[in-house]
């Protein structure tokens, strides 16, 4: 099928790009680095600790679900980027509404260019591109927008409450699929309902520096495929109004 450049009711909330790395202390050190390196182009990007930056690392690491999670945010209250540093983890998110892939693009390969320079980090654990769409084309919960059929016994799933994640392996890539329907995001008061797709691609290999910036263009391109071709049916690709 053909994949579209890009929809004019796009569902997206936030477009995420993860490194993970092993290098004990790193973290705290690279949080300063990259919040003065970021300045020049983000002027007024702020500085915030996350509840998390009270947990000793020792602690974090034995917890799975804490191993990699962000304790500095730096934020830039101009544009919809903003940075997250934890012992173990660098991220680049691209809130809505979303800045276009080649934006979002340069932000990453600046940012692995400051991490490269820091000389804190010589190769990577794991990176990838996660994105987070919610889907409102039918109330929730509803699964009608998605090439998914689920049946338990007799019952047949569609217009259920539902929480899934499964992973898959597509030929060299990874492929995390979480769906959670309903769901409510937003501000209070200005709150939107609809189904959550969370996609994210990962390549799990170690990567040089070199290797990991020429792979983030195939990264996306796998990502933008397996979602156009995998996820969404094409009734609800066409309710998007797609440009081709």
């Amino acid at each position: 099928m053909a994949i579209p450049k890009r929809l004019k009711n796009a569902p997206l909330i936030e477009a995420i790009w993860q490194m993970q790395f092993n290098v004990p202390g790193a973290g705290d050190i690279l949080a300063g680095q990259l919040y003065k390196a970021l300045q020049v182009s983000h002027p007024h990007l702020r500085h915030t600790p996350l509840p998390t930056i009270n947990i000793p690392p020792i602690v974090a690491d034995m917890d799975p679900n804490l191993r990699f999670a962000p304790k500095i945010r730096l934020e830039d209250p101009d544009s919809s980027f903003l940075w997250q540093i934890g012992n173990r983890v660098v991220t680049v998110n691209c809130r809505a509404p979303y800045a276009g892939w080649e934006r979002f693009k340069e932000e990453i390969v600046q940012t692995i260019g400051f991490i490269r320079e820091s000389g804190l980090i010589q190769t990577t654990e794991r990176h990838s591109l996660r994105y987070i769409d919610l889907i409102t084309l039918e109330p929730a919960p509803d699964l009608s927008s998605l090439q998914l059929s689920i049946k338990l016994g007799k019952f047949q799933i569609g217009k259920n409450q539902l929480q899934m994640r499964v992973e898959l392996s597509d030929d060299g890539v990874g492929h995390v699929v979480q769906i959670s329907t309903p769901t409510k995001v937003g501000p209070i008061g200005g709150q939107r309902e609809g189904t959550i797709i969370d996609l994210e691609s990962y390549t799990p290999q170690e990567k040089s520096w070199d290797a990991m910036v020429s792979e983030i263009e195939s990264l996306h391109d796998r990502s933008k495929t397996f979602f156009f071709e995998q996820i969404l049916t094409s009734h609800a690709i066409e309710r998007m109004d797609p440009e081709y």
